[in-house]
C-alpha cells in the first residue's frame, strides 16, 4: 500500500524535474545539476552553488533539459531549452532560472510546502539527475533518480539572532547532480526543500576525512528560504 502511494506520488511529478547543464559545442552538453518548475511560466528553482561554480563562457551556454513527452509504456522524451538566471541568494543558496519555450514541456509547478512544520523522524523523498552524464555515457540513457529518506535533523542559524531554520541533515546518499532537486515530504508530496550538499568520508582515506564527499547523509536548504525568488 505505501509503495504504491509513493509509486504515484513520483509519477506526478517527475516531469516537474529538469536537468541543468552548458552546452559550449554542438550536440556536447556538460550537466551539473537539477532543478523544478516553481511557476506555470517556466520559472526554475534550484542551488545557486550550480551557477556560481561556472565559468563566464559557461552562464552564457546555461541549458536545462525538460521533458516534452511521456508515453503510456513509460518511454520519455526531453529536449534541451536556453536556460536564463532571473536572480539568486548566494547565503541560502537558492537560484531562480527562466527556461526558455516552457510551452513546448510538460513542466507543471510542484507545491511549495512549509519547511517551518518540517521535524526530524519526518519521512520524505529526492528526485533528480544524479550522475546524468555517466549514465547516459553508459547505455542507461536519460535517468532520473528518486531516493528515500527521513529528516534526520533540522538545523537553525546560529549566527542569526532570530535562529530561522536553515538546514535539513537526511540520512540517504545523494551523489553529484542531485544539488538543485527538490526535497519533499512523503505525506502531502509538497516541497520541503532544496537539496545542496552532501557529507561523506574519503575511500581509502589517509589522515583526517573530508567531509564533503558523497556517502550516506546530506543536506537541504529549507525551501521557505527560497520562498521570496519566488514571489
Amino acid at each position: 500500500m505505501f509503495s504504491t502511494n509513493l509509486r504515484n506520488k513520483i509519477k506526478q511529478i517527475r516531469s516537474s524535474i529538469i536537468a541543468i547543464g552548458f552546452s559550449l559545442a554542438p550536440n556536447q552538453v556538460t550537466i551539473v545539476g537539477s532543478g523544478f518548475a516553481a511557476s506555470d511560466d517556466g520559472k526554475i528553482l534550484s542551488a545557486a552553488h550550480i551557477y556560481n561554480q561556472l565559468k563566464p563562457e559557461q552562464t552564457e551556454k546555461l541549458m536545462g533539459m525538460a521533458m516534452v513527452k511521456q508515453e503510456a509504456n513509460g518511454m520519455e522524451t526531453y529536449k534541451w531549452l536556453p536556460l536564463t538566471l532571473l536572480k539568486k541568494e548566494d547565503k541560502d543558496d537558492a537560484a531562480l532560472f527562466q527556461i526558455e519555450n516552457h510551452n513546448e514541456t510538460l513542466l507543471k509547478p510542484l507545491e511549495l510546502g512549509n519547511s517551518d512544520e518540517v521535524e526530524a523522524g519526518d519521512d520524505a523523498y529526492f528526485i533528480g539527475f544524479p550522475y546524468a552524464a555517466q549514465l547516459i555515457n553508459d547505455g542507461f540513457g536519460i535517468t532520473l533518480i528518486a531516493n528515500r529518506t527521513i529528516i534526520s535533523n533540522v538545523k537553525c542559524d546560529g549566527m542569526d539572532p532570530n535562529h530561522p531554520r536553515n538546514w535539513f541533515i537526511i540520512d540517504a546518499i545523494s551523489n553529484p547532480g542531485n544539488s538543485g532537486c527538490p526535497l519533499l515530504g512523503l505525506e502531502d508530496n509538497k516541497v520541503i526543500g532544496i537539496m545542496a550538499i552532501s557529507f561523506g568520508i574519503k575511500k581509502n582515506a589517509v589522515g583526517n576525512p573530508d567531509i564533503r564527499d558523497a556517502t550516506h547523509i546530506a543536506g537541504a536548504r529549507p525551501i521557505n528560504l527560497a520562498k521570496d525568488l519566488v514571489k
